[in-house]
């Protein structure tokens, strides 16, 4: 398995696993090439057998990390892709002189939660999330959202 930086060649592939992978909510191509114009170093690839298997968008505000869409395919789950990933784009933030790395995973995402944990992350309950769409568009509906103060699609 090799991790590198995404390319844009890489968009459409990266598009399609981030679109099959369960409790991620939806990813633009808009929202990727955003991304790769701020930080292109942070957005990564896990290529394996000339596959594209993995992928993580990393951002960086001279303050705060943040790890956002990790994805691996449903096929290669379990062998380290995901590690490998969040390792790279945790090195490159430390590079960066990051200190610290912020993530949000739904809150019913348990295999999510379980991996973060399993690399060293916390959660916790002491912080609530609040968003406002600058883009004139309502949020998708979240049948979870108002009763839970739970926010999707962030």
């Amino acid at each position: 398995m090799h991790v590198r930086s995404l390319r844009h060649d890489d968009i459409e592939v990266a598009l399609a696993l981030w679109a099959r992978t369960e409790n991620l909510g939806s990813v633009s191509r808009a929202e990727v090439e955003q991304v790769l114009a701020h930080d292109p170093g942070l957005v990564l690839v896990a290529e394996h057998g000339g596959e594209l298997v993995g992928v993580v968008l990393g951002t960086y505000d001279g303050r705060r990390g943040w790890i956002q869409r990790l994805a691996v395919d449903p096929d290669a789950r379990r062998g380290g892709i995901g590690r490998a990933l969040v390792a790279e784009l945790e090195q490159r933030l430390v590079d960066r002189g990051c200190r610290q790395v912020n993530l949000l995973v739904y809150h019913e995402n348990r295999d999510g939660r379980a991996f973060w944990a399993s690399v060293g992350y916390e959660g916790t309950d002491r912080i609530a999330l609040y968003r406002r769409r600058l883009d004139g568009t309502d949020p998708e509906p979240d049948p979870h959202g108002v009763a839970s103060g739970r926010v999707r699609d962030c």
